[in-house]
């Protein structure tokens, strides 16, 4: 652990991990590691119930490529194959006028409409990075924060024709008293190595939160930055989808107002969309990663 000076954070966390909570929320502005001004106030509640560890059906990823895999200092030290999925049925997008059921409970499939899966047009590079704790818990961690990714960005690549690749895999030293901390130290550790995304899997004690991230006004310099709680593999990949959208910059929609979104605390571990004004959203800041 590397030991570092408490942050003066004007951040109201216990508010934020209330699942009653009204859409005003306490937001501190700081600036990251590269100069951003950022908004790190969206603290995603912890699930409500323990999620699956695995998967039932293997992730889709969209492209072959091989990661780097670096040790804590930034050193390579190996590399993985990461293979093309087979081609498969659409994914299913639930209508928005259909009730949800058993809230915060199993998964938000369902019944619902066919979607045709999009064409990707823009690839986003991630770099995933994995603390101590999470580590042991997950001898597998590669493959299983990979697959993570690659299911947070189902929904990307259906409704955006976004496909996030994972390019590296990072061994990290997570340090900080609370999630915020945490989230500044992953930017310290591994921001500006030319990725459009940094995502920090983590199973610190201190991380108090179910997944935060930088929220961004503009188009960010480096790396977009977000970490997740290991909450098992099927709740930890709504959340990464989440804070992945909070990159974008998006805010979240007010809770008890029946808006299915991933961006309302209601729904977040249950759908995988987005609400049209969040939609829109995405595609107007589509250009700020990627190519």
């Amino acid at each position: 652990m590397k030991k570092t000076g408490l942050l003066s954070l004007s951040f109201a966390l216990s508010l934020a991990l209330l699942p009653t909570m009204s859409s005003a929320e306490t937001v501190s502005t700081t600036i990251d590691s590269q100069g951003n001004t950022v908004d790190m106030g969206h603290a995603l509640p912890q699930a409500k119930f323990k999620g699956k560890q695995k998967f039932d059906t293997p992730s889709q990823v969209e492209r072959s490529t091989v990661a780097d895999v670096f040790n804590e200092k930034g050193n390579k030290i190996d590399e993985k194959s990461i293979k093309k999925s087979k081609d498969k049925k659409p994914k299913y997008k639930q209508k928005d006028s259909e009730e949800l059921f058993g809230l915060f409970e199993g998964g938000g499939s369902g019944t619902g409409t066919t979607e045709p899966q999009a064409t990707v047009n823009s690839t986003v590079t991630v770099l995933v990075a994995v603390d101590e704790e999470y580590r042991a818990a997950h001898p597998d961690w590669q493959t299983l924060t990979t697959d993570i990714v690659e299911k947070a960005d189902d929904g990307f690549t259906r409704d955006h024709g976004i496909d996030f690749e994972v390019k590296a895999l990072a061994q990290w030293d997570s340090n900080g008293n609370n999630a915020p901390e945490i989230l500044q130290d992953l930017d310290r550790d591994w921001n500006g190595n030319g990725y459009d995304f940094v995502v920090g899997f983590t199973r610190d004690v201190n991380f108090n939160s179910g997944g935060i991230a930088y929220v961004y006004p503009s188009a960010p310099n480096g790396s977009a930055i977000s970490v997740n709680l290991d909450q098992g593999a099927q709740n930890t990949w709504h959340a990464a989808q989440h804070e992945f959208s909070h990159n974008y910059g998006l805010s979240h929609d007010a809770q008890g107002s029946r808006i299915q979104c991933i961006m309302n605390y209601d729904y977040s571990y249950q759908v995988d969309y987005w609400d049209q004004d969040h939609d829109n959203e995405i595609e107007a800041h589509k250009a700020w990663f990627g190519n």
